[in-house]
């Protein structure tokens, strides 16, 4: 998948989008997403040099670095609380105890 790829399936979870704290320094903001540990929620923020190694560190935050035992939560606080895990080539819908 190429970056933008990447960005338009991390969209799918809810409001992500790119920020430039200045330049060289940029950040993906993903509001209503976080990573449930426990009984403890995470927000995980991909950061880089451009846009591109922003989103690829987020990605990298939200996918491969989810371990056992670790869920994405989308919406946490709200009627519509989602978890979630990347397969490899789609989002699927995770069955947790909250």
């Amino acid at each position: 998948m190429t970056w933008e790829e990447k960005f338009a399936a991390l969209q799918a979870l809810g409001d992500c989008s790119l920020r430039m704290r200045q330049p060289g320094d940029w950040y993906v903001d993903a509001r209503g997403v976080d990573v449930k540990e426990g009984g403890m929620l995470a927000g995980r923020y991909g950061n880089g040099t451009t846009p591109e190694a922003a989103v690829l560190d987020h990605w990298e935050r939200y996918t491969t670095q989810v371990e056992a035992g670790q869920v994405v939560v989308i919406n946490a606080m709200g009627g519509s609380r989602r978890h979630v895990r990347w397969t490899g080539y789609m989002w699927r819908d995770e069955p947790v105890e909250i």
